[in-house]
């Protein structure tokens, strides 16, 4: 002991019971009611603390911590300032909507503690108070009150006991592991196995499930080991509440800050083009001499196309895509709570898992059977029967049991494809393999399987009368009402037919051997066995057993190998087609073959129970009944000669049957799958062999470890300074006794040379008491690296874990269904829930729940995840694409000096119809067949779109894109005026440009007192070549001069096919008939150049017959080309998203997104309206097309949609070779082991 006994706990604990004079140590007497009083003053409630939770507004804020919601948003105050108040109402709105549909989604559900609460109860407990038991409110239990508990109760408080009787209780809040512990007075119990926590202890929230005792409370509320659990999660460290941004978010923005920068770039350099080129819009220009004007409208179009690059539904559609990506994922049995779980399971690199319930079906279940019969009377070995049971689903009968050695990997997978859910028993045997459990008719006299597994399956039903098997009706699933080892037997039997309502059972078997309840011998966790016993029928056989002739009863002995082995005496003997009992001397060599069984079931993570079998004489029997207690008899049974071992039971929680392939998905994905459960390492062990986490060719021993290992001392449970001076002397000194092992244990590890000391635990801080010490972080990180099996895991184990991995820059997915899992799935990136079998703290805690508490779906949760952001990358990909491409064809419009091929309205309208919808689409895009074998995505720095998108698909595109709209631009406007350069179009005030055929149209004007040309804003005369509706037709020269007309004139008169106006603007017809010398005349401006003036200055300039602004022939002519090339926009970005959807040909792909589909009818029906609909497209200025030029239009759009798919050649066969090395690259990032065929540079390489 350390210190002086003035300092100990013992001494502390005396003298404070000696100063309170309340009977405060006494068991007798508890604790006074002034004492208790002055103790919940003190210590508070026996409660805990609710968790705080974020506002709205600070969720909502976080939300906005989008790049692309800033620039959006900047985007929104500039088309204001442009006067495009429509295109910035719509950013707005926009922005909104996500943020707030997003924040709804994560404000819900904070409180996860709440469901903790709930769960500790409210009723009151009864404790010793005044010398007398009294009922207590659970929130005024305080340090020191003597408490009693009972089966069915919920321990208030954590206790230590001072009396005990058979008490078990299940401490999976605390562990996850549902077995009942066994609880003694003593803090360790000789089992050969670690102890979570000490045996002398039960703790707050755990349940009692059998027996009774008496304990003293040692912490309370937020002292309990629970209310450690209730702190983590009360802190906030789950993602969303630290604000932390899932990658997703993080790539966003880093794009955001990319585009950001070129945004800048774009205005600048526009802005500098379009002046320095004098770039105007024919349908607007301004007049000659009006640099103002020119650099104003520089400026818009150089923000017009900064505004048009930055992909403003980018987060609408991610927050579409994560949303149908959760309801893909509870179509596969896991439902989201958090949409950011969707991502962050996509990017998983680790997925951290419990085993009971997750790996394993949470249910136990028979597999192996071994006994062993001698052939003959001269045999001097006994044959070994080893039988196993297939299929293992739960509690499921459905199932056969076949001879070990017959039944290979090929008959199980066989096995596994005919199993059906529904069916009750179906037909397994095949040629060569027969089924022994098979009811119908006797078996084969010589063959020892077929007898041992008659006889194994019968007894075994008898001796578990307790456990019943039932089927639920509404659901068809099946249940046990029992014990669950029992309930393992029990499915076995039902697996030979003997059923408790139907079957040979209740037909013969149950009538034949009556069970004698006066002898029976029931289980405590001190005998650890139990005996039945049964009357013989007149035969004297029981199934394929043959027993003496004067044996009318027989004891069936089940219980632990360990407590039994050395009393058996016999072994079976077959004889005439029957088992005899007593057979064959047991030998030596036998009785260590036993032992060697039991070892290998161990070794496979089985728990073993040994059935043995005993013919009973009317002596015998008599001495039996006068036997005063059940120990008494139990003895006398174990001393009897004719004690016959005849079964030998491997039983165990098996792992699903698709978790071994789901594992290996993982792995070949580059994900490694760590088991962290509170059971032993060896069980542990066995079962991450078998389900692959522990792959072919590691050593198990260094893949697994004890949580403990994390911990520089292992002390169970800590308590506080003060509170053990609340303690009686007993209970204090025991606590002391605790401590010292635990600095036993620190200077054991002291002695280490390599030991790291640890930082001093705040011993006298209550709320901190109960934290373990851990390792340093590079030590734990080392650990954590290396080993993928964790055993005896704690809550804080768990969360040390978490955290180490996540430290190393790993993405982690962590699964639990229990109250002890759920700091940890808060602290993991994205935290796995079950469904069936979590609680509501670990469900309200969690991201993700699996509804069928399956790891499968874990990995299809992953998959899915991966799609997501597969095709998101598709969708930037294809966005940045269409956006650059657009931003390219008006910056190639105003260097050459061509009409803009799309403008402001039109873009807006684009960007909904067809950069925002069809790419919705791409969330019901099916996976990328390489997506699950690759590692999981690098989160630091990316920016969604890869450096092969970039080189493969993205410049590609923008260098087709501007080539082929210009091109179909060019056509259009050619081909409707004869001109193709805006400048043309908008024609000139100088005289005869038209005449010599530079020009499209003729401008007049004045000359101010400075001689400075005023020219007017619509011209007096155009010229155009047109060819009508079809552009590849003859040209006809169209003359048209201004006058006068009212607009329905116009409307009347203008043929919006053809742009034909008919006579109205005919020479003959209006003012210029005589010519034009007779309202115009030639004069010199103060730069010596020759222009049309109007005959009477600028009061006859007012009232010239001028042709209207925007309806001359060269204006429609423009109209013309940029409709086309709106089509070509439109139909090519629609069909763009068609070759981006997939890596795989286009045409292989037509028809396999249904959304896609309907997308495209709705941008067909879209662009229609756009086009002839009269009033839709005079708001948008466009101007419907014949049949002959649209389909022109869409001509080019697959010209630009050809070009895609014969670069993508390239880009497949870049991504295929890169797939090859990611994938070979993918294992060895799993497991640690070199793929076949890898190199060393490529490790190397990987390594570094």
């Amino acid at each position: 002991m350390k210190g002086s006994s003035e300092s100990s706990p013992l001494a502390r604990a005396g003298q404070a019971g000696t100063a309170g004079g309340h009977g405060t140590f006494s068991d007798a007497e508890g604790l006074s009611s002034e004492e208790a009083a002055r103790r919940l003053k003190e210590d508070g409630p026996n409660v805990l603390d609710a968790a705080g939770t974020l506002s709205f507004f600070s969720i909502l804020v976080t939300q906005m911590r989008n790049i692309i919601f800033l620039l959006t948003f900047v985007a929104a105050c500039l088309s204001f300032a442009m006067g495009d108040d429509v295109k910035a109402y719509v950013l707005i709105c926009i922005v909104g909507f996500v943020c707030f549909t997003n924040a709804v989604g994560e404000y819900s559900g904070q409180d996860p503690g709440a469901a903790l609460r709930e769960q500790m109860g409210k009723e009151a407990v009864v404790a010793i108070r005044d010398g007398k038991p009294t009922d207590v409110e659970l929130q005024d239990l305080v340090i020191g009150d003597i408490v009693l508990i009972k089966m069915g109760d919920m321990v208030p408080a954590d206790m230590i006991l001072k009396e005990v009787v058979d008490l078990q209780t299940n401490e999976a809040t605390l562990t996850g592991e549902p077995t009942e512990q066994t609880k003694s007075l003593e803090a360790k119990q000789d089992t050969g196995d670690e102890q979570a926590f000490p045996k002398n202890m039960v703790f707050s929230g755990t349940s009692v499930v059998s027996g009774r005792a008496k304990g003293e409370v040692l912490a309370t509320g937020m002292r309990t080991q629970v209310g450690l659990i209730a702190k983590r999660l009360k802190a906030g460290t789950s993602p969303s509440e630290t604000g932390k941004l899932n990658p997703l978010q993080e790539s966003i923005n880093f794009l955001g800050m990319a585009i950001g920068g070129i945004c800048v770039v774009v205005i600048v350099v526009a802005t500098t083009v379009s002046y320095l080129t004098g770039y105007q819009n024919p349908m607007t220009p301004c007049a000659d001499d009006d640099d103002w004007c020119l650099l104003l409208s520089s400026t818009s179009r150089g923000l017009i196309m900064a505004v048009s690059i930055i992909p403003h539904g980018l987060p609408f559609v991610v927050m579409v895509m994560l949303r149908v990506g959760s309801r893909e994922m509870l179509l596969r049995n896991g439902m989201v709570t958090r949409r950011t779980a969707v991502d962050y399971l996509g990017a998983t690199s680790v997925i951290c898992t419990d085993k009971t319930g997750t790996l394993t079906q949470g249910k136990m279940t028979a597999k192996s059977l071994v006994g062993l019969c001698r052939a003959t009377k001269d045999a001097e070995k006994a044959s070994e029967s080893w039988l196993d049971f297939y299929p293992l689903c739960g509690l499921s009968p459905n199932g056969g049991l076949f001879a070990a050695g017959k039944l290979s990997q090929e008959a199980k997978k066989r096995m596994d494809m005919r199993w059906k859910l529904q069916e009750t028993r179906q037909v397994f045997a095949e040629p060569g393999l027969p089924d022994l459990s098979a009811a119908e008719g006797p078996p084969d006299a010589l063959d020892i399987d077929a007898l041992m597994a008659q006889a194994h399956l019968a007894v075994g039903y008898l001796n578990c009368f307790s456990t019943k098997l039932e089927r639920e009706a509404d659901t068809g699933a099946w249940k046990a009402l029992g014990n669950m080892t029992e309930a393992a037997v029990k499915v076995a039997a039902a697996k030979g037919g003997l059923w408790d309502e139907q079957g040979e059972s209740k037909e013969s078997l149950l009538k034949l051997h009556p069970r004698d309840q006066d002898l029976e011998v029931p289980f405590t966790s001190k005998r650890k066995m139990m005996a039945t016993f049964h009357s013989l029928s007149s035969d004297q056989t029981l199934a394929s057993i043959k027993f003496p002739s004067e044996a009318t009863h027989c004891a069936i002995l089940k219980g632990a190998p360990d407590k039994l082995v050395s009393r058996l005496n016999f072994v079976l003997m077959l004889e005439e087609g029957k088992l005899l009992t007593p057979g064959g001397k047991m030998s030596k060599a036998e009785r260590e073959s036993l032992k060697g069984h039991n070892d290998s079931l161990a070794s496979q993570a089985l728990r073993s129970l040994l059935v043995a079998i005993c013919p009973l004489g009317s002596t015998e029997l008599k001495a039996l009944r006068k036997a005063a207690t059940a120990d008494e008899r139990l003895e006398m049974l174990l001393a009897l000669p004719r004690l016959c071992f005849l079964s030998l039971w491997g039983i165990y929680d098996p792992p699903r049957t698709t978790v071994p392939a789901s594992v290996e998905e993982c792995h070949r994905a580059g994900i490694r799958v760590v088991m962290v459960t509170g059971d032993q390492r060896p069980t542990a062990m066995a079962i991450g062999q078998q389900v692959g986490i522990i792959a072919p060719g590691q050593d198990p021993q260094a893949c697994s470890a004890w949580c403990k290992d994390m911990q520089v001392s292992r002390l169970q449970v800590a308590i506080s300074r003060r509170a053990v001076r609340k303690l009686s002397p007993r209970s204090a000194l025991l606590i002391e006794q605790l401590e010292h092992s635990g600095e036993e244990e620190m200077s054991r590890q002291k002695s280490d040379p390599e030991f790291v000391a640890p930082p001093t635990p705040r011993k006298d801080d209550d709320k901190d008491s109960n934290e373990p010490v851990y390792k340093s972080t590079e030590e734990l990180a080392v650990m954590t690296s290396k080993v993928t099996v964790w055993a005896r895991a704690q809550p804080s184990d768990k969360v040390a874990l978490v955290e180490s991995l996540i430290g190393q820059g790993n993405i982690v997915a962590m699964t639990g269904d229990g109250v002890n899992d759920a700091p940890a799935l808060k602290r993991a990136d994205a935290g796995v829930a079950m469904g069936i079998s979590g609680t509501a703290v670990s469900k309200n805690a969690a991201d993700l729940v699996l509804m069928d508490d399956n790891f499968s779906t874990i990995v299809a949760a992953v998959r899915e995840g991966r799609r997501i952001y597969n095709n998101t990358q598709k969708y930037v990909t294809f966005n940045l694409s269409i956006k650059a491409g657009e931003c390219m064809c008006l910056m190639t419009s105003i260097v050459l000096g061509v009409p803009m091929p799309i403008r402001g309205l039109q873009l807006l309208l684009n960007l909904l119809v067809t950069h925002i919808l069809p790419p919705l689409s791409l969330a019901f895009e099916k996976p990328e067949p390489y997506l699950m074998n690759v590692p999981p995505r690098e989160t630091k720095g990316d920016i969604l779109v890869s450096r092969i998108m970039w080189l493969y698909r993205w410049v590609p595109f923008i260098i087709c894109f501007p080539c082929v709209v210009i091109s179909c631009l060019a056509l259009g406007v050619w081909s409707s005026t004869g001109f193709i350069r805006a400048n043309a179009l908008i024609g000139s005030s100088r005289i005869t440009r038209v005449q010599e055929g530079l020009v499209a149209c003729e401008y007049a004007g004045f000359l101010n007192a400075e001689r400075r040309f005023i020219d007017d804003l619509a011209p007096f005369h155009c010229r155009c070549q047109v060819r009508g509706g079809n552009p590849f037709a003859s040209p006809q020269q169209v003359d048209q001069w201004g006058r006068s007309v009212m607009p329905f004139e116009l409307v009347t008169t203008l043929d919006p096919w053809t742009g034909d106006t008919g006579t109205i603007f005919k020479r003959e017809s209006g003012p210029w008939s005589d010519g034009e010398l007779t309202l115009l005349e030639p004069c010199v401006d103060g730069k010596g150049v020759e222009r049309w003036c109007w005959k009477g200055g600028e009061e006859a300039a007012v009232d010239g017959p001028r042709l209207p602004q925007g309806r001359n022939c060269a204006a429609y002519g423009a109209q013309v080309g940029q409709s086309m090339s709106y089509v070509t926009i439109h139909m090519g970005e629609l069909l763009t998203l068609l070759s981006f959807r997939t890596d795989g040909m286009l045409f292989y792909h037509l028809t396999t997104n249904p959304v896609y589909g309907g997308f495209f009818v709705f941008n067909l029906i879209c662009l229609g309206v756009f086009i002839y609909s009269p009033t839709v497209s005079g708001v948008l200025g466009l101007a419907p097309l014949t049949p002959i030029r649209f389909l022109t239009s869409v001509a080019f759009a697959l010209v630009l949609v050809t070009l895609n798919e014969c670069v993508k050649i390239a880009y497949r066969l870049k991504t295929n070779a890169m797939n090859a090395e990611l994938s070979a690259l993918a294992l060895h990032k799993a497991t640690g082991l070199a793929p076949p065929g890898s190199s060393d540079k490529m490790l190397a390489d990987d390594k570094a």
